[in-house]
């Protein structure tokens, strides 16, 4: 009975640690998403700024005489 008591305490306590190694884990991932998702945004107005600056150049360009005069 000793035996089986002893092995059920080392059990339930391989599992909190492997329980707290995931969640340490899932923290370290969930911070991770978050940076990425912030680079995500950061990457997104440099293009749709990008793409306004294509777009007034353009409208320019279209504005401007042909080159002949």
């Amino acid at each position: 009975m000793e035996t089986r008591l002893t092995n059920l305490e080392m059990l339930s306590m391989e599992q909190e640690d492997t329980i707290e190694a995931l969640n340490r884990e899932v923290l370290r991932q969930g911070l991770l998403i978050e940076a990425l998702e912030l680079k995500i945004e950061l990457l997104t107005s440099q293009i749709e700024s990008i793409n306004k600056e294509e777009l007034m150049t353009t409208e320019v360009e279209d504005e401007a005489p042909p080159p002949h005069y």
